[in-house]
């Protein structure tokens, strides 16, 4: 597969940066450009907690990466996660800035302030006016903020520039789920704040309706294990779709008042989700609507959890932060697209996990890695040759890379992609040899197609239907 290239659904190389530009604007990790490398302390970290204290998607690395396109995830961190009712909030500031890296400063601003849309207009600004250049191994390098078709195609052909499109991780930017912080919602103000944001001179392309905590606007599904009891995920976890989120998805999917900003599902709880299906089969009854899931994985089968084998063991994360069978054919029948997430927490019950990385050899551990992304994507293959439908044409990649996720071990940044690329190549080369599918144009690929697919032309070919 000559010429790797790669275009990431879901990324932050700006969290850590716009962060730092709390404590200086002149901070040099207050840089989209900055990398942090991985020294032996911080690897340790990695081994023995999942933490990541090194760089994994600023511009710098993405582009020795050969990474593309970037769809760039704003995302004003929610408050419920620096509040603990056992630790005065200083101490939690520097807690937390311990395991994300964002800035002490950063933290305690975001504990004392009650204005989310404040904070993402903030942000977006912070991107917009960053280094448009930097020279990266001795290779002039660039970014650029894309705005429509045109600009995509333009940077489609330019060397050496990433094109970057804006993204937004959780509704509750537009001034919601802030009443245990004294600000009550304002309808009116969140529908002007949709508006605003749809005049932006480059708007988001979609927006994730939930997060990881209450917003007012739907259920949220529980992701934040790992963190036990300095979190409360509690309020509003699971409902579904509230008529104030209602209002927000008729608002965001209009093209009478700008430009249509699709729904991104990843977060939401399966109430919600189930809701936001029954919303677009009656208010868009003749419009399909694509679906997305910028950074997820599967449950591996269908609601009523009846498993699937898998070529490992069927370690598959059946939680309801998943996706399940049913919902792998709606987003094919929609011509969505589902980005798998590069997390290992995510993917993978932990618990099932028994010893299977047991070695620290990095190949190796990559090796192990790919197969368990190959059973995400197979299974995905699978369910849709099933049901008549194309099995390689509606998955991509979507990091969640410098977004506080868990990487899999042998793949712990954007420099990673390519080897695993090389992996996934060997995989579905023997996959297909087996003859597992049924339907001639799944099993008629080749297996350079199916991962030049994955990593590149699938989001392509989706931004060409739907930017």
């Amino acid at each position: 597969m000559a010429g790797f290239k790669y275009s990431d659904l879901h990324c932050h190389p700006n969290l850590k940066a716009f962060g730092h530009s709390f404590t200086n604007q002149n901070h040099p990790k207050a840089d989209i450009w900055y990398t942090k490398e991985q020294d032996f302390f911080t690897r340790k970290i990695y081994e023995r907690t999942g933490i990541t204290k090194f760089s994994q998607s600023d511009l710098s690395t993405m582009s020795r990466a050969n990474g593309k396109l970037a769809l760039v995830s704003l995302y004003p961190f929610e408050k419920g996660f620096f509040h603990n009712p056992y630790v005065w909030d200083a101490m939690a500031a520097r807690m937390a800035n311990w395991g994300i890296e964002i800035g002490y400063e950063r933290v305690r601003y975001i504990q004392k302030h009650t204005n989310y849309f404040e904070d993402l207009q903030n942000e977006y600004q912070f991107f917009i006016n960053s280094k448009k250049m930097n020279r990266i191994d001795g290779i002039q390098t660039s970014w650029k903020p894309l705005k429509d078709i045109d600009d995509l195609k333009v940077n489609l052909k330019t060397d050496n520039e990433i094109g970057v499109i804006f993204t937004i991780e959780g509704a509750h930017v537009f001034n919601t789920g802030l009443e245990d912080y004294g600000r009550r919602v304002d309808k009116d103000e969140v529908i002007a704040n949709i508006k605003k944001v749809k005049n932006w001179e480059f708007p988001p392309f979609f927006i994730g309706l939930a997060h990881n905590f209450n917003n007012d606007l739907c259920g949220h599904a529980r992701s934040l294990q790992r963190l036990g009891n300095l979190v409360n995920q509690e309020k509003n976890l699971g409902i579904g779709l509230t008529n104030l989120g209602s209002e927000v998805v008729r608002e965001l999917l209009s093209k009478s008042n700008g430009r249509r900003i699709l729904i991104d599902l990843k977060h939401m709880s399966l109430n919600t989700r189930l809701d936001y299906y029954r919303f677009l089969a009656e208010e868009y009854p003749n419009e399909s609507i694509p679906l997305i899931i910028s950074h997820g994985a599967l449950v591996g089968g269908t609601f009523q959890y009846k498993e699937t084998s898998s070529s490992i063991v069927n370690i598959f994360n059946q939680t309801e932060l998943n996706f399940y069978d049913e919902e792998i054919i709606k987003l094919v029948q929609s011509g969505g697209l589902f980005a798998f997430q590069m997390d290992l927490n995510i993917h993978v019950d932990i618990g099932k996990l028994n010893g299977l990385f047991k070695t620290k050899n990095k190949n190796k551990n990559l090796q192990i890695s790919a197969s368990l992304i190959w059973n995400q994507m197979k299974h995905f293959a699978e369910v849709c040759d099933r049901n008549g439908l194309f099995a390689w044409g509606n998955t991509c990649l979507g990091t969640d890379f410098d977004g506080s996720i868990y990487p899999f071990p042998g793949l712990l940044t954007a420099e990673g992609l390519e080897p695993l690329s090389k992996e996934l190549l060997l995989l579905a080369d023997n996959y297909l040899k087996k003859g597992n599918m049924s339907i001639k144009e799944n099993y008629s690929i080749t297996a350079e197609e199916i991962v030049e697919r994955f990593f590149f032309t699938n989001t392509v070919e989706f931004l060409y239907k739907n930017f």
